[in-house]
């Protein structure tokens, strides 16, 4: 995916979360500051970076969240983040059980 076609999608997320997008989402460029220009402040930036992690399926680390300042931050995000993957198997809590039936003993412990 280009830096364009990144900007392109990321474009509806930002104004999701701003009041100040440009008129013209074209106009969002690499260099627009997020704070400064579009007047995000930390928690609407949080919240962009939920919307990419879901949009784009990638999980965004705390050291990646530290080094966002401008829009081409973002896309520098989701295109050096490598996707989530889903197919990690699920890992149970439970300690697994014997195959091995207990029977109480005599005096009604388990054997």
């Amino acid at each position: 995916m280009t830096p364009n076609d990144v900007l392109h999608r990321l474009a509806p997320l930002i104004g999701a979360r701003t009041a100040h997008l440009p008129a013209d989402p074209a106009d969002l460029s690499p260099d627009t500051r997020l704070e400064q220009d579009l007047r995000m402040d930390s928690l609407a930036i949080v919240h962009v970076l939920e919307d990419i992690e879901e949009s784009f399926d990638v999980t965004i680390t705390d050291e990646q969240l530290a080094g966002v300042y401008t829009v081409g931050d973002l896309v520098d995000i989701v295109r050096t983040t490598t996707p989530a993957t889903s197919a990690t198997p699920a890992t149970s809590a439970t300690p697994a059980m014997s195959a091995t039936p207990t029977t109480p003993a005599a005096d009604g412990r388990a054997a």
